[in-house]
């Protein structure tokens, strides 16, 4: 599968504001492409680089195999869906849906068969003579969507399209996008700040800081090997150590001493030769909780510490473990619960063990 769309090298400034940094993108067709990052990054600004709303200072903007840099909007073959819906207010759903076919001169009989199936398809048909004042964000939301596929543009542009919504609207939303998605095919660029958002929906996620891409991989990639410190730390939970590969043991892993914490073996998948200072990241819900100091497993690493935080959240529970003055975020998955069973608690002196290849390496002066 071919790259469909790609931004090549592109910068943008507003003024002194130097808001998109050579940035370098590539979706392929019928994708789920992410662009994740905090606000003020520059997300959005490609975003608008993309539909032709912006001009980038330089770079290129390539869809289908041909260059749009210089085309307008409406010459692209590319829609969008706004975070605050975009609707017409005095129109029906109905005539919302069927806005972009009568401009494009569609005849009215193709217009009511193709408007009925688009409305079947997000489930608003027996909504079709309200106005959009008379139903739920997440409707309008439904509705926006299916405007702006009902053209079959090859692109479909998503700024920040859930924002608006409450936690649980959000989260049967994402299912709909999924399942829209798959009824259409079509390429989605899709712009959030949302974490979760992103891991749930995307092929592939660029993760994005200051302008920049970090780095750009699968949700899984993402997650569970992090290229430097801001991805480690923007993408779930993370604890950040500083530390020095103190020895080699074999090709595969190495010593390192973490400041405070003591000597600890790690596997070296960037080759660290003795001496290199580097950024370790562990994941909390890597570690595991012993009461009594657990007798040696095989590569894992443990060490004794005391429970000074507690926040108990249902599924799981997250404890903040000190060790010679350093906090530690550890989660607990609840697989099963036993009221009557002691559970640790606060000023508990505890072990907590990690697995060897669960720490990811960094370089020191990766930020």
């Amino acid at each position: 599968m071919s790259d469909f769309f790609e931004l090549v090298n592109v910068d943008k400034s507003f003024g002194e504001h130097h808001v998109v940094k050579d940035v370098c993108i590539s979706a392929k067709c019928g994708e789920v492409f992410s662009l994740l990052g905090p606000s003020g990054c520059g997300k959005t600004t490609i975003l608008r680089i993309a539909g032709g709303f912006e001009t980038p200072d330089s770079g290129s903007v390539w869809l289908d195999g041909k260059d749009v840099t210089a085309l307008s909007p409406n010459k692209r073959k590319v829609n969008t869906v706004f975070q605050n819906y975009a609707l017409f207010p005095h129109m029906t759903i109905w005539d919302n849906v069927a806005f972009g076919p009568r401009i494009a001169g569609m005849k009215e009989a193709e217009v009511k068969k193709q408007v009925g199936e688009m409305l079947e398809i997000v489930r608003m048909s027996a909504h079709a003579d309200k106005r959009p004042d008379q139903i739920s964000g997440g409707q309008k939301q439904r509705v926006a969507i299916v405007r702006a596929l009902i053209n079959y543009p090859k692109l479909l542009l998503l700024d920040e399209p859930l924002a608006a919504l409450d936690l649980k609207l959000r989260q049967y939303m994402l299912l709909e996008l999924d399942r829209i998605h798959d009824v259409f095919g079509t390429t989605f660029i899709y712009v959030t700040h949302d974490q979760n958002e992103a891991m749930s929906l995307s092929d592939h996620i660029a993760v994005m800081n200051d302008g920049r891409i970090e780095q750009v991989g699968t949700p899984a990639e993402i997650y569970e090997n992090p290229a430097t410190k801001f991805v480690a730390s923007f993408i779930g939970d993370t604890n950040l150590f500083d530390a020095t590969v103190s020895g080699i043991i074999d090709s595969e892993y190495m010593r390192v001493d973490i400041a405070g914490l003591g000597e600890f073996c790690a596997f070296n998948e960037h080759k660290f030769p003795a001496g290199s200072k580097i950024t370790l990241s562990i994941r909390p819900e890597r570690f595991r909780i012993f009461a009594d100091k657990p007798s040696p497993m095989d590569r894992q690493n443990f060490i004794k510490g005391k429970i000074i935080d507690i926040i108990y959240q249902g599924a799981q529970t997250r404890y903040w473990v000190e060790v010679n003055g350093m906090r530690i975020n550890v989660l607990q998955q609840h697989n099963r619960c036993y009221l009557d069973q002691k559970q640790p608690t606060w000023n508990d002196e505890i072990w907590i063990a990690w697995h060897r290849d669960d720490v990811t390496t960094l370089p020191k002066t990766r930020d």
